[in-house]
């Protein structure tokens, strides 16, 4: 009889447990499926990519500063490229910012692409000095005005 009440008291103690356990987790998930991001205040950012006076198709332009968001953008065949930071092509919070460009190759039309499937991208039809792919070694910095700026120009040797 002792050893039944042990086993009803220590299965009635686990559930008790799980339950609780439950109930924190569920209070501490939220029942928000939103993104928890702060959504930060941009400005229209865009411009165009060239290498040697040559647009730069397929590249993604990286602006990353201390205390910001980074704003990213992908140039098009023309070399055109628009910045994005809470969402896509949404533009850049103004401020000073240090650059980086790495090519991504063209978007997949294969709809697996980056979900089943990890092909690396094509290779690039220019290829551009590595410390580009460096914000602290690229050399180059972009301003974006409070008014914002559709006219950044990075022609890179």
């Amino acid at each position: 009889m002792l050893i039944l009440e042990k086993r009803t008291r220590c299965r009635s103690h686990a559930i008790s447990s799980c339950w609780l356990a439950f109930v924190f987790l569920f209070f501490i998930s939220g029942c928000n499926s939103q993104p928890t991001g702060d959504i930060v205040d941009t400005v229209s950012a865009s411009g165009k990519l060239s290498f040697q006076g040559k647009p730069l198709e397929y590249f993604q332009v990286t602006l990353m500063a201390d205390g910001k968001r980074p704003a990213v953008g992908t140039s098009d065949s023309t070399g055109a490229f628009v910045l994005g930071t809470n969402k896509e092509k949404d533009g850049a919070e103004p401020g000073e910012y240090r650059v980086a460009i790495t090519y991504v190759g063209p978007p997949s039309t294969d709809p697996n692409q980056g979900i089943n499937e990890f092909a690396p991208p094509p290779t690039p039809k220019v290829k551009i000095p590595t410390k580009y792919g460096d914000p602290k070694k690229s050399g180059l910095s972009v301003t974006i005005p409070k008014n914002g700026n559709s006219t950044i120009s990075l022609e890179i040797q």
